[in-house]
Formats: C-alpha cells, sequence, structure tokens
C-alpha cells in the first residue's frame, strides 16, 4: 500500500472498521477472513467475519463506495434507508443495514454492512450466446423465480415509505415532479457546465425527457437496478436481491422498464435472456393491481437507455483523468456514441408512432 491509498485498500481495514463496530455495539469485536468478491463495477463487497466473545461467528457484507468507481461521488445513506424501510418485508429476500458511515475518515470511504446473503448470482445470457451446462432450464424453477422476482418487486413497490426511514430520500417528492427529479439527478452526474451536459445528444435526450415526464401513477420506492444480475439464487428459488445503490423514489413503470432494458440483456420476449417478459409484466399488474401502461414502458425504457449512456460517460470521463482502477471502465470508456446512437433511436420510434 503506498501512503495515498485509503485504509480500505490495505491491511488498516480491518482494525478501522472492528474499532467503528465497537463503537457502535458497545464491546469489543473482531473484524476476520475478509474476502473480496470480483463483481460489480460500482460498490466494492467484502465479506467478513465478526468476532464477540461468548457468541459464534457472525458472516456479514461490507460495501465500499470506492471514491474512482463509476458512480462515485458515493453515499451510503440510500440504501441504508431503504434497507431499514424493507426491513422483515414478507416475499422480499433482502440483507438487513446493520451499520453504515459516510464519514471517509472511518476507512477512507462510504461503506455500509449488511447481513450477508447465500446463494449464487445468474447473469444475464445476452442473444446469441449459448448457455451453459449450469444453465440448463428447468421450466418448473423458472416458473418458480419468475414469481419470486415478481413478488420481490411488488413487496418493495408497496412499502409505506412516507411512514419508514426512506422518506428521507426525498420528503417532498410528488407524482408532478418525482420523474423530473431522477431526470435532474443523472443529469448532474454528467460532465458539463451550468447544468448541461456536454454530448449534444444527451442534451436533446434531456430535454426530450423532460418534455414528455409523465406524472407518476403513484409515488413509490424503488429499487433503481432490479434485473436480471441483481438477484441470487438457492435451491430454486430467489434468496436476495442485491444492488440497492440507486434506489429512489419514483413511478413503479420505472423499475418494470429498467427490468427488461435491452442494453442490460433484455430482449422483446425476455429480462436478461432468462425470465419471460409478457409474464412478468402480467403477474405484475395481478399482484398489485397496476393496470400497467405500454406508453410509461417506452418512456421510461428511453429513460433507462439515458442513463446507460451516462454510465458509459461517466466511465469516459473517469478514463480521461486517470481515475480508473478496473479495466472494465476502461472498456466501457469506448462505448458511449453507441450507446448514444441507441437513445436516439429509440426517441425517433416513439416520436413518429
Amino acid at each position: 500500500m503506498t501512503p495515498a491509498d485509503p485504509a480500505w485498500r490495505g491491511e488498516a481495514l480491518a482494525p478501522r472498521l472492528a474499532g467503528f463496530i465497537e463503537r457502535q455495539v458497545g464491546e469489543p469485536v473482531a473484524v476476520a477472513n475478509l474476502h473480496r468478491f470480483t463483481a460489480g463495477l460500482s460498490w466494492a463487497t467484502i465479506g467478513f467475519s465478526l468476532r464477540r466473545e461468548g457468541r459464534a461467528d457472525e458472516a456479514l457484507i461490507l460495501r465500499i463506495g470506492d471514491p474512482n468507481g463509476l458512480l462515485a461521488p458515493y453515499s451510503a445513506r440510500p440504501e441504508h434507508l431503504a434497507l431499514s424501510s424493507l426491513a422483515g418485508t414478507p416475499g422480499l429476500p433482502a440483507a438487513t443495514s446493520r451499520w453504515w458511515s459516510d464519514d471517509a475518515a472511518v476507512i477512507g470511504a462510504p461503506f455500509i454492512v449488511t447481513s450477508r446473503l447465500e446463494g449464487r448470482t445468474p447473469m444475464p445470457i445476452w442473444p446469441g450466446a449459448a448457455p451453459g451446462a449450469e444453465e440448463a432450464a428447468d421450466p418448473a424453477a423458472e416458473d418458480r423465480i419468475l414469481d419470486d422476482f415478481v413478488e420481490a418487486l411488488a413487496a418493495v413497490h408497496a412499502c409505506d415509505w412516507r411512514d419508514a426511514p426512506a422518506a428521507a430520500l426525498d420528503p417532498e417528492a410528488a407524482p408532478e415532479t418525482c420523474v423530473r427529479d431522477e431526470i435532474a439527478r443523472w443529469v448532474a452526474r454528467l460532465p458539463g457546465a451550468d447544468g448541461r451536459p456536454e454530448a449534444p445528444a444527451m442534451r436533446y435526450a434531456a430535454a426530450w425527457l423532460h418534455e414528455h415526464a409523465p406524472t407518476a401513477v403513484r409515488v413509490a420506492l424503488l429499487h433503481g437496478d432490479y434485473r436480471v444480475g441483481n438477484y441470487m439464487v438457492k435451491d430454486g428459488r430467489i434468496s436476495g436481491i442485491l444492488d440497492w445503490e440507486l434506489t429512489h423514489l419514483g413511478d413503479p413503470h420505472e423499475d418494470l422498464a429498467w427490468a427488461g432494458l435491452r442494453t442490460l440483456g433484455g430482449t422483446e420476449t425476455t429480462l436478461g435472456g432468462r425470465l419471460d417478459r409478457a409474464e412478468f409484466l402480467r403477474r405484475y399488474s395481478e399482484r398489485t393491481g397496476l393496470v400497467i401502461d405500454a406508453d410509461r414502458i417506452r418512456y421510461f425504457e428511453v429513460l433507462g437507455q439515458f442513463k446507460a449512456a451516462c454510465l458509459l460517460l461517466m466511465a469516459r470521463e473517469r478514463v480521461r483523468r486517470g481515475a480508473v482502477h478496473d479495466a472494465r471502465l476502461a472498456v466501457m470508456g469506448l462505448q458511449p456514441a453507441a450507446a448514444q446512437m441507441g437513445l436516439m433511436s429509440m426517441i425517433k420510434a416513439i416520436r413518429w408512432t
């Protein structure tokens, strides 16, 4: 570790984290068996054991918002608020938030500690790719996973967030403004000046999204990144819903559209090449009573593609600054043009229908 490296990247992590947890629980603890997971392009994920005298080791997860990560600067607060609001929700296998901090003095970056979920994470099957032997489909198991996927999202959207910690995400959230507020949050992440994206296509798309932004059917707590690749499976059932960093308040259609986004492996008929898209929407509507508006889905698909293009432009900006620790971000930095062309095509298709 060089002098410039933050504590979380070296041997200082375990004692720093243990000291923080000791202050929360009021007794001595030890942090052991740290293991970093390599998946993910944003937060660093580290498994560890928490040891306390007279108790069995507790398996926990530490998620760290790398200041050089894709969505930096980070805050652990939104994820903590969402998970705290959803704790114990039937039908939703989500981790429990134990402790969190945005104080960089603790380990060098914002972080959250949660319970650990068990299972494997199926990734999208991209069009044209042949599934491996471990992906051989059991139709009955796939149907149960789809049902779990629907039930979990319905549970998130049913959260009474106004009487829960998630109200702090945006106490003034309203149907008339929440969609535009989300657009503004993403525009603010882009390179540019005076609130205007540097890329002309992104300026046009942001203006189009604002002009056509619908009033939300209702304001719900959203996952924000609900898709194949962000759930775990164990014994043929979904055992965990992952990656809550993009959680916010908005129209439920936004999560529904994101789940099937082509940029994330979706097709006309599937979510991430795995789950039946039409059946997903039908079961969600049946379970929640929401009459799904196809025009809203199309609008939020454009918003989803806009966010995907934002991510690629953000990756390119990090490459420009030399603030990249992951070669995958450098590859993403080569892709913004294609994403923006796709965005323009989606807007044109809606405008001329």
